[in-house]
């Protein structure tokens, strides 16, 4: 398993154009934001008067760096990153040549772990660097950026730090799991990249039909099914950890006519466990009926 791991890895690293484009392209932007900040407050006494007027601390960067991974631009870049990565198994025709001497189970559990870590570690890169940045930056407008470093900071951030990262390797294995079924069925890099991205647009745009659905048929109950995908309890649990409350559902039917829905911590984080377990099962059971010699 763990020379498995290191093949896949190697073999992730070696796209190099699209690794660039769609991971590293975040620790990089981390890199790139903090030179240009540099310039303009170095240039700009209003700027720096302004930038340090804000209260930024260091806690909060990192933690809500992971933020952007489980929004649904992050999310679409990382299913047009895992897409490519298993259609291209079958485009690339290396499953044929892996399948004989090994078993299909390690071989797809395998790829999503190594997708998944590959991921959590581009971004937690881009979290340190986007925190050290903010740093420097703040240096230079003369501001203050706290809290200081204490023991106890240090374990409340470990803990939000792991909630957050978490979350965010969660988020990849539900993009992985979408990649993964639209690959199976068409077979090329482009059909599962665009089936992959048909299904995460469909899912946001889900709340729209289902809120037509509930005008038109006087059905209102039946919006409460958007509260089982994956996004909105995606969402609902980054808020949760980095400010303590929900992400609120709220629908304006007409007038005062409002749904509004709050739901727990712990209601989201069973919706995505449910949805991870779903996807990885359904992958495996496919995988290994499916005829990989066509």
């Amino acid at each position: 398993m763990v020379n498995l791991f290191r093949a896949e890895w190697t073999k992730i690293a070696g796209h190099r154009w699209l690794t660039s484009c769609l991971i590293w392209i975040f620790p990089v932007g981390a890199v790139g934001f903090t030179v240009a900040m540099s310039a303009i407050l170095l240039l700009s006494e209003s700027a720096r008067t302004s930038f340090g007027a804000d209260t930024v601390t260091w806690t909060e960067t990192l933690v809500g760096a992971w933020s952007f991974l489980n929004n649904p631009l992050g999310r679409l870049l990382l299913i047009g990153f895992t897409a490519v990565m298993f259609a291209g198994e079958y485009q690339w025709q290396t499953w044929k040549n892996l399948i004989p001497r090994n078993r299909r189970v390690a071989l797809i559990l395998n790829k999503f772990l190594a997708l998944s870590v590959f991921v959590i570690f581009a971004f937690a890169l881009m979290s340190v660097l986007l925190t050290v940045g903010m740093g420097l930056l703040r240096a230079i407008a003369g501001a203050s950026y706290g809290p200081e470093i204490t023991g106890e900071v240090l374990r409340t951030t470990a803990a939000d730090y792991a909630r957050s990262a978490g979350l965010g390797f969660l988020s990849t294995l539900i993009a992985a799991g979408y990649a993964a079924l639209a690959g199976m069925f068409s077979r090329s890099i482009l059909g599962g990249v665009l089936v992959a991205y048909g299904l995460t647009i469909a899912e946001n745009l889900s709340l729209v039909a289902l809120l037509l659905i509930a005008i038109f048929l006087d059905f209102r109950t039946i919006v409460h099914l958007y509260r089982f995908l994956p996004g909105y309890n995606l969402q609902n649990l980054d808020s949760w950890f980095r400010i303590g409350e929900p992400a609120p559902l709220e629908i304006a039917f007409s007038g005062t006519d409002r749904l509004v829905v709050r739901d727990s911590a712990e209601f989201s984080a069973l919706v995505i466990a449910a949805w991870v377990v779903g996807l990885i099962g359904l992958t495996v059971y496919l995988f290994r009926r499916q005829d990989i010699t066509s």
